[in-house]
C-alpha cells in the first residue's frame, strides 16, 4: 500500500509496501551539484523553483525533509553516497585526493548482483582520474562542466542514447547522473526576482572575484547573486522533468527506483561567506532527497518518523534495500525498521596558513554541534545550535548550554570512534599531482 507524505518537523513519515518485485528494478541516481534543500518547493519556498520534484512527491515519492550530506563540497560527499562511508574513512578529504580501490562501492555492487552499470556526469571533481569510475562498465565523462559552461542537455543527450544504444534489455540497469547546473557560474539570470536591481553586479564575475569582495557585497548584491541561482534552479528542475520524459517515452517508468538528491547547498552571506567547501551550517548539508519507489521496489520506506535526520551515506543502503539487492554495505537503510542513526559530517579548513584543520559536524535531528580544530596556538572551537528555534543558526548556544554541548561532543567522538573500529583496515589514501589547467578549473569554480 502506498501512502501520501506526511512532512513532519523532524523528519518523515512514510507507509511500508508489502509488495514484493517479480523482478530486479531499474535504479536510477541523480545528484544535483550545489542544491539547497531550502530553495526548493519541497520545502515552501516561495519561488517556483523545482515544480517537477514537487510533482513527483505529489504523485506518490517520498520526501525526506532532514537529510544532511556528508560534506559541504562534491568530492568527499559523493564518495560518501557511492561508499556508505563518511569522509573520514573513505579518506577523500582533500582536492587532490582519490577514491582508492579499497573502497567497495554501490556501483560494483550493482554490477556484481547482475546489474548493468552506467555513469554520466559533469564536474570536473567527480572525474575518473579521482576514482570515482569505479564500479561502471561505462563513465560517460565529455561533458565536465566549468566555467561559463552548461552541458545537462548534452548530458540528457548521452543519457538517452545509452539507453537506445548500449542498454541490455535483458539486465536491469544501475545509473548514476550528476548534473552540474545549479553550481556557479550562473548563467541565467532571474530577472524576473531582482529587476530593480542596479548595483554593480552584471554576473559575468568570477567567484575568485566575488570571494575577495565578499566583505562589500551589500544585501542587494547577495538578492541578485542567489536570483541567478534560483534560476539555475529553476533550469535544472526542467532539464530533469525533460531526462524523466526520456525514460517515459521508452517505457521506463513504472519500475524504477528513482533518488534525486543534491551533494551540498550554497551560502549566500547567510554565515559570512558565499560559495561552499568548508562550513558546517544548513545552507551547505541540508538537501532534498526525492525516492520514487517504482512498482519493483522490494518494500517502501520506514514508517516511522525520522526524528534524528538522515545523513546522505544512507542512501547507497537504502536503494540497495528497496531493490531487493542483500550486500555487505554500510548504512543503515531507511527502509524496514529504521535504525537511530547520529549524522556526521566533515570537511577541512584552510586559514590561510599551510596547516589544514578537521571540521567535524554531528547532528541528532535537532541539535547541532560544529567541532572546529584548534591549532598549536589555538583552542578547538564548538558551536550548538538548536535547528528548531533556530532554523538560520545565528544563536550559538555552546556558553548556554555546556551539558548538552558535553552530550553532543561525546556522541562525536563515540560515533568516530567506533566507525574507526568497525571501518575497512585496510582502506588506503591516494592523492594525485594535479596539472595548472585542472587547478585553474578548480580556481574558476571557486575552489582554493
Amino acid at each position: 500500500m502506498k501512502c501520501a507524505l506526511l512532512l513532519a518537523a523532524f523528519g518523515f513519515v512514510a507507509c511500508a509496501s508489502e509488495a514484493m518485485p517479480v523482478k530486479q528494478p531499474n535504479v536510477i541516481l541523480i545528484v544535483v551539484d550545489t542544491l539547497r534543500m531550502d530553495h526548493t518547493n519541497l520545502d515552501g519556498y516561495e519561488r517556483e523553483t523545482t515544480p517537477f520534484l514537487a510533482e513527483l512527491v505529489a504523485e506518490g515519492a517520498y520526501s525526506l525533509q532532514n537529510v544532511r550530506a556528508s560534506a559541504p563540497w562534491t568530492k568527499p560527499s559523493v564518495a560518501s553516497i557511492l561508499t556508505g562511508l563518511d569522509p573520514r574513512e573513505h579518506g577523500v578529504l582533500g582536492h587532490p585526493d582519490r577514491l582508492h580501490s579499497s573502497n567497495k562501492t554501490l556501483a560494483e555492487i550493482y554490477h556484481d548482483a547482475g546489474y548493468q552499470t552506467a555513469a554520466f556526469q559533469s564536474n570536473l571533481l567527480l572525474s575518473s582520474v579521482f576514482g570515482y569510475d569505479q564500479g561502471f562498465d561505462s563513465y560517460n565523462e565529455e561533458f565536465l562542466a566549468g566555467h561559463r559552461e552548461s552541458t545537462g542537455a548534452g548530458l540528457n543527450a548521452a543519457v538517452a542514447k545509452w539507453l537506445d544504444e548500449e542498454r541490455d534489455p535483458d539486465r536491469p540497469f544501475f545509473l548514476y547522473i550528476h548534473h552540474f547546473e545549479p553550481h556557479f557560474d550562473y548563467l541565467r539570470s532571474g530577472e524576473e526576482w531582482v529587476a530593480d536591481y542596479d548595483g554593480p553586479l552584471t554576473g559575468a564575475e568570477t567567484m575568485d572575484q566575488l570571494i575577495g569582495a565578499t566583505d562589500k557585497l551589500r544585501t542587494a548584491e547577495l538578492r541578485f547573486l542567489a536570483s541567478r541561482y534560483d534560476a539555475e534552479i529553476q533550469y535544472q528542475d526542467q532539464l530533469l522533468h525533460e531526462l524523466w520524459g526520456e525514460f517515459g517515452q521508452r517505457g521506463l517508468q513504472d519500475d524504477v527506483l528513482l533518488a534525486v538528491t543534491a551533494d551540498h547547498g550554497e551560502e549566500f552571506g547567510e554565515h559570512g561567506d558565499i560559495s561552499h567547501q568548508y562550513k558546517m551550517y544548513d545552507e551547505l548539508l541540508h538537501v532534498p532527497l526525492v525516492i520514487r519507489t517504482g512498482a519493483g521496489a522490494a518494500r517502501g520506506l520506514d514508517p516511522s518518523a525520522c526524528e534524528l535526520g538522515v545523513s546522505l551515506k544512507q542512501l547507497g543502503a537504502t536503494l540497495l534495500d528497496l531493490s531487493g539487492v542483500k550486500a555487505d554495505f554500510a548504512g543503515p537503510s531507511m527502509a524496514g525498521v529504521f535504525v537511530e542513526f547520529p549524522v556526521l559530517s566533515h570537511s577541512m579548513l584552510h586559514d590561510g596558513s599551510k596547516e589544514m584543520r578537521n571540521v567535524d559536524m554531528v547532528f541528532n535531528g535537532r541539535e547541532k554541534l560544529i567541532r572546529i580544530e584548534g591549532t598549536s596556538g589555538q583552542a578547538e572551537q564548538l558551536l550548538y545550535f538548536d535547528t528548531v528555534d533556530d532554523p538560520q543558526e545565528k544563536l550559538d548556544l555552546s556558553q548556554a548550554s555546556p551539558e548538552r554541548v558535553r552530550s553532543l561532543l561525546n556522541l562525536l567522538e563515540s560515533t568516530l570512534a567506533r566507525r574507526a573500529k568497525e571501518g575497512p583496515l585496510d582502506l588506503k589514501t591516494e592523492s594525485i599531482l594535479l596539472d595548472e589547467g585542472t587547478l585553474q578549473r578548480m580556481r574558476d569554480l571557486g575552489y582554493f
